[in-house]
């Protein structure tokens, strides 16, 4: 007596949805299978997927599938007819396709789904199969259900469509959306840049999609601002492992290249980056505006990855800063590119397999020629990034010299003046007069330089402060992939006990990310502009960011904002960080011993008598232990872990817009008071 093997139709869930768990990524998979078709081109339709019931097509024009295409591959799961090791029939493109799983994911987005299939090879022959997966849902094995194959006579050419009928839930906007973007994406949309990254006869590869409300979608990635970009970085890897790094100005010309320190175990590839520095100055002699860049950048920037042709998701994706850019460029801001400033690709070849992608298709398992790869791309922004630095200093050195020389000429011509223009018996007077001018210009320097290197130790706290926050954002994000992932192992009997304590943990995780998010937030550059600022918007904007922090200590903010004139001449940068201070003030004082405020509270009001004004008051108990009088002074802090810096750094804020500031140590309220007074706009408009 002999059995075979059978399989529950529910295999067919878990091998499909569960290893493929995205459906925007199924689809993505039955357009990379009509790439290893040799397809030109790929239509993907969305027929009312806003709602359950909706539809999906994806037709090709490649080569099509024979009978044994369809026996021996697609409908064996887990098999794939394509091999790796070999090249496509005519394009000659390495297949990308998997075996079989994401396909599988897709197919049972619907209950039903109709192939429709016309080999090259058999012209006028077409074939066609049906799957209907609640056949399969109620037989008691796989191989129950018979699918047979029909075939007919075509007129039509080569190509294969698949119609996924009736889906099982809506294909909703953010879905829909993120598809919309990977399948623009997904054939390289680079190729107006230049032509380097192609292989020589391939045609190459256009995905089309056909659904009204993402139009706008398509024409902000479809546009190409590649030719306005202030800077272009180059990094080019040769078959033996040796790299050349270049650094391109705007119009393409080579301002530096050097050789790679070193050789690298990756496959031969290309890294291009095009850094837009944005800022209207720079857009005064270009044909392209500040904002339609950024809106473009919003939406595809970043670095993506294209193996033979074909990205390679999720890098470059939204969130996905897979070279740390951000973090380097909290460094030096103003020389390095992140991803809102910077578009990039990396053309690898991977006919030695070398790199391998995920099970679930999305990304590459991190290997060492992975990990090689990303140090290569790395390696090629520090080198750059040093180079300008290097440039920069050189500039500041010869701008400093300048300054010497030119403040020599000019003594030199007042003594020449004044001998020519001042009487001898009143000369003396003058220089004495003189002397005077220069010892104060030499006390304020003295002062301005004191200034400056209190400014500069807070800043490397800062820089510091972000550099961990964006490192901690790593732990975080693997965090929540593998609370995903145990959900889905828990037997559905034992789920809702278990994401009720899951529940938990994503509430602590999604606090600490709006912790570690501040920093970065309040270092953004566009901040730093100075221009006519609402208060009203920054406290609301403020407010928000510091939300998860006031919960956790369980403060109570009452914001109250006066209608009227509440604008001010500065930079959000400023009115961040008086309010920042003020309040992290207050949130100190209610943790020092002897608080015994049951309900903390802080009241954050705007108003105008004139001038503009920003409050805040709280029930803490009011100064106590320090002099008024000495609170702003550099290093005075009451707290065993204060800086004693928060509240010099808002008086000298207040000054620098004109405006002054007055604390009252302890209200009615239960707590201390401080009183920004700002002059309004229309004061310093004259």
């Amino acid at each position: 007596m002999s059995e075979r093997l059978r399989f529950s139709p529910s295999i067919l869930s878990r091998l499909g949805e569960e290893l493929v768990p995205d459906a925007d990524q199924g689809v993505i998979e039955l357009v990379k299978n009509a790439y290893d078709a040799d397809a030109t081109r790929c239509r993907v339709e969305l027929i009312r997927t806003g709602d359950p019931g909706g539809d999906i097509s994806v037709a090709d024009d490649g080569v099509g599938m024979n009978e044994a295409d369809l026996k021996q591959g697609f409908l064996i799961v887990g098999r794939s007819r394509k091999d790796a090791a070999s090249l496509t029939r005519y394009f000659e493109r390495v297949p990308v396709g998997d075996k079989g799983l994401g396909r599988l994911s897709a197919l049972r987005l619907g209950h039903r789904v109709t192939v429709i299939t016309r080999p090259r090879e058999q012209p006028g022959v077409e074939l066609r199969l049906e799957l209907d997966w609640d056949a399969f849902d109620v037989a008691e094995a796989v191989e129950d259900v018979e699918i047979p194959i029909k075939i007919a006579v075509s007129d039509k050419p080569s190509g294969t469509e698949i119609r996924i009928w009736r889906l099982r839930s809506a294909f909703g906007f953010g879905i829909a959306n993120k598809l919309a973007r990977n399948l623009l994406l997904l054939s390289d949309p680079f190729r107006d840049s230049d032509d380097s990254g192609f292989i020589a006869g391939d045609p190459g590869f256009t995905t089309e999609l056909h659904a009204p409300e993402f139009k706008d979608l398509q024409s902000k990635v479809e546009a190409s601002y590649f030719k306005d970009a202030d800077f272009r970085i180059v990094g080019e890897l040769l078959a033996n492992g040796e790299a050349v790094f270049s650094l391109l100005d705007w119009k393409g010309a080579i301002l530096y290249s050097a050789p790679g320190s070193r050789t690298y175990a990756a496959p031969p590839l290309r890294f291009d980056l095009w850094h837009f520095v944005l800022e209207a100055s720079r857009f005064s002699n270009k044909s392209s505006t500040l904002p339609e860049v950024r809106a473009w950048l919003k939406h595809i920037g970043g670095v993506h990855i294209y193996q033979d042709g074909l990205r390679v998701p999720p890098y470059g994706g939204p969130g996905n800063d897979w070279l740390d850019m951000n973090l380097l460029r909290v460094r030096s801001p103003e020389l390095r590119p992140g991803t809102n400033s910077a578009i990039g690709r990396v053309s690898v070849s991977n006919v030695s397999g070398a790199l391998v992608q995920k099970t679930d298709r999305v990304g590459y398992l991190e290997n060492a020629a992975f990990q090689e790869l990303r140090q290569f791309c790395i390696d090629a922004l520090d080198w750059s990034a040093k180079v300008r630095v290097s440039e920069r200093e050189a500039k500041r050195r010869a701008e400093r010299a300048d300054v010497s020389k030119r403040a020599e000429k000019a003594n030199a011509s007042l003594d020449a003046v004044l001998a020519k223009a001042v009487p001898v018996t009143q000369r003396k007077e003058v220089d004495v007069a003189i002397a005077r001018v220069f010892k104060a210009n030499e006390r304020e320097t003295k002062v301005l330089r004191e200034e400056l290197q209190l400014y500069r130790s807070l800043a490397t706290a800062g820089m510091t402060s972000a550099v961990f926050a964006h490192e901690i954002g790593r732990p975080l994000e693997l965090l929540d992939t593998n609370l995903a992932s145990l959900v889905k192992m828990i037997p559905k009997e034992r789920r809702d006990d278990a994401e009720r304590r899951v529940g938990r943990i994503e509430r602590s995780s999604a606090k600490l990310k709006s912790f570690v998010s501040i920093p970065l937030k309040l270092l953004a550059k566009g901040k730093r502009r100075s221009g006519r600022i609402n208060i009203n918007d920054c406290v609301n904007n403020l407010m928000g960011l510091l939300e998860p922090i006031l919960e956790h200590f369980n403060v109570v903010p009452k914001v109250d904002l006066g209608a009227g004139k509440v604008a001010v001449n500065g930079s959000e940068a400023l009115i961040e960080g008086i309010l920042l201070n003020l309040i992290t003030n207050s949130i100190n004082a209610f943790q020092r011993r002897g608080s015994d405020a049951t309900d903390r509270v802080i009241n954050v009001t705007t108003a105008y008598d004139g001038d503009v004004l920003i409050m805040i008051e709280d029930n803490a108990g009011g100064i106590k232990d320090l002099d008024v009088s000495e609170i702003f002074l550099p290093g005075v802090t009451s707290s065993a872990e204060g800086t004693g810096f928060g509240l010099t750094i808002v008086q000298d804020s207040v000054s620098d817009m004109g405006g002054k500031i007055d604390v009252d140590p302890l209200t009615a309220f239960g707590g201390a008071l401080f009183t920004v007074k700002l002059p309004p706009m229309r004061v310093l408009l004259g």
